[in-house]
């Protein structure tokens, strides 16, 4: 009778063991994305695994749930793995171990189409990021305001939480602005004539809409800082396609008497505000850029993504000659 017993309990061990094997240890999910967004419950969790099927066996992960005391859920974006078990995708949730989302700041993008990316990349809506890019108190920490509010970018590639509030987003620029913009960059921008930080911001994302070939970049700046000094139009082509909101368009002819602030033919100085989020490295061009005393500059007719550059107008209206030809010979209009 206790060789009965001994083996009977033995048994029992064996079957509670090959149990919590199974439960604890055992794979049990296919590949999936789940999104918890803020606020939601365990039970909203579970509503999302059966929706997305991401759970093989739903009663031993709720088992699992249980002796692991799963209580609270994290709003953001989970990645379900091929073969987790329930311990490894209970941790996942329990502890907050989100996968951040990629999200790249382009520099040819308008300020509404930016609220509308980041509203379809994050939990939070385009109203909620364009009200928080456009907090008034902290775009005055940058000398910023609603017009220039591009500037509290970088093109760059970022990641961030999917339940990233827009308000720690916009922390996150200001306090990288804050940062970059020390006391040596605020003197090379003063040597440069050049008032503020949101100044340089503005040329740099001109130039970047100009060259091609980083080498040209702070070429390019020294044309447009030469022509601020002497009070000469900038005269920039990017400005007047923004002013008309075509960014492809190749030739400006017919719309030079386009009234707005961003027609730097019509206008001298600066435009009020950038045409496109900037690279540090057009920043830094600008800070940097090349003393010489051209005042010109027109694309190679060898459409070699290259310029030359003059300080003879007469010298000038040849090159454009030879690139408008270039032009015409390929119906480009």
């Amino acid at each position: 009778m206790k060789n009965k017993f001994l083996l009977s309990l033995t048994i029992a061990f064996v079957l509670i063991v090959v149990l919590v094997i199974w439960i604890f240890s055992a794979s049990n999910t296919h590949k999936s994305e789940i999104y918890i967004k803020t606020g939601d419950s365990i039970d909203s969790l579970y509503s999302s695994l059966e929706k997305s099927k991401s759970i093989g066996s739903n009663f031993s992960f709720k088992v699992a749930e249980y002796v692991m005391k799963f209580e609270k859920v994290y709003p953001g974006k989970y990645i379900i793995t091929e073969g987790m078990n329930n311990r490894e995708v209970i941790n996942m949730f329990k502890y907050g171990k989100q996968s951040e989302v990629e999200f790249r700041f382009g520099n040819n993008i308008l300020p509404n189409e930016l609220y509308a990316a980041l509203g379809r990349k994050f939990e939070a809506d385009s109203f909620d990021f364009a009200k928080a890019i456009n907090n008034k108190t902290q775009l005055e920490v940058l000398g910023l305001d609603s017009i220039s509010v591009l500037a509290l970018f970088w093109a760059d590639t970022y990641k961030f939480s999917w339940a990233v509030t827009p308000e720690k987003m916009v922390r996150k620029f200001v306090n990288e602005q804050q940062i970059y913009w020390d006391t040596e960059k605020f003197d090379k921008l003063t040597k440069a004539g050049l008032k503020s930080s949101k100044e340089a911001y503005i040329l740099a994302s001109i130039i970047e809409k100009e060259a091609v070939k980083d080498e040209e970049l702070p070429i390019m700046a020294g044309v447009y800082i030469n022509r601020l000094m002497i009070g000469m139009p900038l005269q920039a082509d990017p400005t007047l396609k923004y002013a008309i909101g075509n960014k492809t368009m190749q030739r400006i002819t017919g719309i030079l008497d386009t009234e707005s602030p961003y027609n730097t033919y019509k206008n001298r100085g600066l435009p009020p505000g950038p045409i496109g989020i900037t690279t540090k490295k057009g920043v830094e061009a600008v800070l940097n850029y090349t003393q010489h005393d051209y005042l010109y500059f027109c694309a190679k007719e060898d459409f070699s993504n290259t310029h030359y550059f003059t300080k003879s107008y007469a010298e000038h209206l040849k090159n454009a000659k030879k690139y408008r030809a270039a032009l015409d010979a390929r119906g480009i209009k």
